[in-house]
């Protein structure tokens, strides 16, 4: 089969990377791969070993004319069997093309917002793949037939987890030799991903464990305006904010615990990280997350938006080794189990041969 992948997005977050497996464990299965993405984005290099088929566009252009005319013109000529589109732009400038060309349409949904337009996902996609059941409830709220909709959960690359070089250039680097416990949040610093209330849940947890260090990891628009609340709440000594790092494994190697305070959440590959890495979590129940995180099996769970209750569990698990133990060998046998890259290639893969057979 050959697939043409479209992503909008010009920086390089968890969806890209679902993007970049999602390429990889098609070519190893013997697809042809090939890509419209954003000038500039940082998923371009990541893919060259991929695919040879690479056409940029003008990013972030809703409506614009002559991105949907290249993107119909590389249709037209590159005769794909199927269209997936892994953004909400991408839906919008290449779903009427790949209609257009009358080539089956598949869409990724990552997002646990409501929809905005019903016609897109009724009549520009003939499945929509939500990588959460709580994704899925969000779309069937909206007006979605529920027959177009399939649960393909993300996943991870195991592999890059397997040969983690030495961590002491990290101490050294964020100066945390003989600091206690190391607490860290892996997320793009936008609003529905919450550090604004683990923020104001530091000061509580500062109580218990006066040592501690907090690392933020990740860039965004958020950056300064945390960094300011830091300062207000007097704990920016304890936070460090790291901006983006491909580092993953390593960062993930040091933590003694991993906190997810979303409020909105699709599901999060972080928290996937974070279970196989068997650092302990502690993370909120919106969204998606419930589906990694079983409570009181995986990790703790608590409401969102709710700092004092975020520090309990954090302050909780932290005393409990116990119990920190065993929600880690949980936790990694589930992600082991149910979120593994080769897991969602192998059924995303399948979605693709089901429309090219009902095509025919």
């Amino acid at each position: 089969m050959r697939i043409l992948h479209i992503d909008t997005e010009t920086g390089l977050r968890g969806g890209e990377f679902q993007v970049l497996f999602l390429m990889e464990g098609l070519r190893d299965k013997g697809d042809e791969n090939l890509l419209v993405v954003s000038e500039g984005s940082p998923l371009i290099e990541k893919v060259r070993p991929v695919t040879n088929y690479i056409v940029t566009i003008k990013p972030q252009r809703v409506f614009d004319i002559l991105n949907m005319l290249r993107i119909y013109r590389f249709v037209k000529s590159s005769n794909p069997d199927i269209v997936h589109l892994h953004t909400s732009l991408a839906h919008t400038i290449g779903g009427i093309p790949a209609r257009l060309c009358g080539v089956p349409i598949v869409v990724t949904r990552r997002v646990d917002f409501p929809i905005r337009s019903l016609f897109k996902y009724n009549h520009l996609a003939d499945k929509i793949i939500s990588i959460s059941e709580a994704i899925k409830r969000v779309l069937l709220r909206g007006g979605v037939r529920e027959e177009k909709i399939v649960v393909i959960p993300s996943g991870i690359d195991i592999k890059r987890f397997d040969s983690i070089r030495n961590t002491n250039y990290l101490y050294r680097e964020f100066q945390l030799l003989g600091v206690y416990p190391i607490i860290g949040t892996i997320a793009h610093l936008t609003d529905h991903k919450g550090h604004i209330y683990l923020l104001k849940a530091i000061p509580i947890i500062l109580k218990q464990f006066p040592d501690s260090s907090f690392l933020f990891v990740g860039d965004g628009e958020l950056k300064k305006p945390l960094k300011k609340k830091a300062e207000e709440l007097r704990i920016d000594k304890r936070v460090i904010f790291t901006g983006f790092r491909e580092d993953i494994p390593e960062i993930l190697s040091i933590l003694d615990l991993f906190v997810l305070p979303s409020h909105l959440e699709g599901l999060c590959t972080s928290l996937m990280d974070a279970l196989y890495m068997k650092v302990p979590v502690v993370a909120t129940t919106a969204g998606g997350i419930p589906e990694v995180i079983e409570h009181k099996k995986c990790g703790l769970l608590v409401p969102p938006k709710n700092p004092s209750l975020l520090a309990e569990a954090v302050i909780q698990l932290l005393k409990d080794r116990g119990k920190r133990e065993r929600f880690v060998d949980e936790g990694k046998k589930k992600v082991l189990e149910q979120f593994t890259t080769a897991k969602m290639v192998e059924r995303t893969q399948n979605v693709y041969q089901q429309l090219c057979s009902s095509s025919l």
